[in-house]
């Protein structure tokens, strides 16, 4: 079963924008560290982070475990389970560029975000609901390791076949299966609530289990 791990990033020591990308970094790294030693403490001992010719992070020495890390704003967010897998957290912000992003969109996708940037009664929830679709379209390039190299149109991550509820997987953590061709193997999405916080999260992964509720770590005492 895939595990999703956050943290609140410690707002000290960042001065300039390139010193907070940094200590984010930093953080989700510290943050994977906590967690291996959690699930894999063998794996904790040296993690040696590399990354493969897709540019996607894995543990040198320990293949078997796969891991997928991310940051935005004060959160970071870190993935670990057996098959392929790629996390997302995205702090909400206004988008310049949401409507030339949206024409990109897989067909599917662009209805959903359509229907709910309708029933938005603000810019914060209109930014929630873009920000909600792009955390599924991240997580499953990271998932893949192809990135933007894959086209966005190419598949769709709002709506599980088998699912006649059009409103499956919004933000209700229900598994919502890609629909892709990219690759013979089926690749699971689950969303995880954050609108509190302003921000979205969402996991994708080959496996069809992936934790209910991402599990909080402190790092306080990291930094």
């Amino acid at each position: 079963m895939v595990r999703v791990y956050l943290a609140e990033i410690p707002e000290e020591g960042a001065k300039t924008p390139a010193e907070a990308h940094v200590r984010q970094s930093a953080a989700a790294r510290r943050l994977l560290a906590l967690a291996l030693r959690r699930d894999y403490p063998e794996a904790a001992k040296a993690l040696p982070i590399e990354k493969d010719e897709k540019g996607r992070p894995y543990l040198a020495g320990h293949e078997e475990i796969q891991i997928s890390l991310s940051h935005s704003g004060s959160l970071a967010a870190c993935a670990v389970g057996s098959r392929p897998v790629g996390v997302d957290v995205e702090r909400w912000r206004k988008q310049v560029n949401r409507e030339r992003i949206a024409r990109r969109l897989h067909e599917r996708e662009r209805s959903w975000l359509e229907a709910q940037l309708e029933k938005a009664q603000t810019e914060e929830a209109r930014e929630g609901a873009f920000f909600d679709l792009w955390v599924r379209k991240e997580s499953f390039l990271k998932a893949t390791g192809e990135g933007l190299r894959l086209r966005l149109d190419s598949f769709c991550t709002v709506e599980e076949e088998t699912c006649p509820d059009p409103s499956c997987g919004e933000r209700d953590g229900a598994p919502v299966r890609v629909r892709q061709h990219y690759s013979p193997a089926a690749f699971f999405i689950r969303q995880y609530d954050l609108g509190e916080r302003g921000c979205s999260l969402a996991v994708c992964t080959q496996e069809e289990e992936s934790a209910a509720e991402p599990v909080w770590i402190s790092l306080e005492e990291e930094f």
